[in-house]
């Protein structure tokens, strides 16, 4: 399989300096921002890469449901969705995520279920559920 061929769809960077332990510089499209992970009971300078992702997945979840709630009605008011990782405590049980999609308006039963069918095939959710594999490459220095 030859991948330098496939279509490059997003990307992102992050640099972590020399000088910094843990706070990291991320890049995509121009965009800057910071990921940091606490310690020594220090909020950190900005959210986990773990939080990012968590950031990804409600983001994405939100925007697939507005295409259609605009589409299927004229105001279907505020849609947060809120994620939560879930790590158990006893040894060999599942992770998983948590997430809790709230409407400020109250939607047809029908519209319900297929809302939660849109929102099952949400792009990051089909991106964490099938994950892809991770290939992985280091180069000398540029």
């Amino acid at each position: 399989m030859e991948t330098d061929r496939d279509r490059v769809v997003a990307s992102a960077r992050a640099v972590l300096p020399l000088t910094e332990r843990r706070r990291t510089e991320l890049t995509s499209r121009g965009f800057t921002f910071v990921a940091d992970e606490p310690h020594n009971g220090a909020l950190g300078e900005g959210p986990t890469p773990t939080e990012y992702l968590l950031m990804a997945l409600a983001s994405c979840t939100a925007q697939t449901l507005r295409q259609y709630v605009d589409y299927k009605y004229d105001n279907a008011g505020d849609i947060t969705v809120e994620i939560d990782y879930h790590e158990p405590e006893q040894e060999g049980a599942e992770r998983y995520l948590k997430r809790t999609i709230t409407l400020s308006e109250e939607p047809d039963p029908d519209d319900l279920k297929v809302m939660h069918d849109i929102a099952e095939r949400s792009p990051v959710t089909l991106l964490i559920q099938f994950a892809w594999s991770v290939r992985t490459e280091f180069v000398g220095p540029r």
